[in-house]
């Protein structure tokens, strides 16, 4: 299978008040293959979801490369959709209008028929059609992770980065959006990344888990996950 995401010597440094210099993370060798579904667990501080920022192109780093289909990341990009655990949705806009936020920038040759239409498509995919009026607000926290989903999917990236998305739901909406999660996945096969603190979601969801030691954060293990799909919890 073609490596689509490639970290080689990769680390993070910060400069101490003391003077001294703060290690997050380092000597960081990753490589995942196109369509697979990988989960990053480990102590807080080791630094998971600084991993995944970079992956995004929001956060730097300090040694070594980071590639992504065969080219250097150096910023956001539309290739990559990410879904923090806050939601980060505007709070102003419907449901509809979150997810079409993206469109424009993605396809901005499509009129405002196209744009509402594909956006209403993958509202539905996610369990939120008949809520396309709803603001946030007027969502649950497992309804508004939805519409975070949607949105990321809705450009069509070739990589999903998803930064703990259901750590703040109860444990019942988690397992019920986890299962949203796989099924949408096995339909689109897209390169999916996640950042979780739950060994059971990992193993549910992944087909490896990278183990991250403590800080300084170290890969201590890769997992493979030969659990037959589909999966039940």
């Amino acid at each position: 299978m073609a490596t689509i995401i490639s970290l080689e010597g990769l680390a993070k440094r910060y400069a101490a008040p003391d003077g001294g210099v703060t290690t997050i993370f380092e000597n960081l060798w990753l490589g995942v293959n196109k369509g697979e579904f990988v989960c990053i667990i480990g102590h807080s501080g080791c630094g998971k979801s600084t991993i995944l920022n970079a992956l995004a192109g929001l956060d730097s780093f300090s040694e070594g490369t980071l590639e992504m289909a065969g080219k250097e990341v150096a910023g956001p990009s539309l290739e990559r959709g990410v879904v923090f655990q806050n939601y980060s949705l505007l709070p102003w806009l419907s449901a509809l209008e979150n997810v079409e936020f993206g469109v424009r920038a993605r396809f901005p040759q499509w009129s405002k028929e196209q744009r509402r239409a594909h956006s209403r498509k993958y509202l539905e995919m996610v369990g939120l059609g008949g809520s396309e009026a709803r603001k946030p607000a007027q969502l649950s926290g497992g309804m508004r992770q939805r519409v975070a989903i949607a949105r990321a999917l809705v450009v069509e990236p070739k990589i999903l980065l998803l930064d703990e998305p259901f750590g703040a739901l109860d444990e019942m909406t988690r397992q019920r959006l986890n299962l949203e999660l796989l099924r949408i996945w096995s339909e689109r096969i897209t390169t999916t990344l996640l950042v979780t603190h739950s060994i059971p979601e990992a193993v549910f969801l992944s087909d490896r888990v990278v183990v991250m030691s403590p800080r300084p954060g170290r890969i201590a293990a890769d997992l493979r996950i030969d659990l037959p799909r589909p999966r039940t919890v």
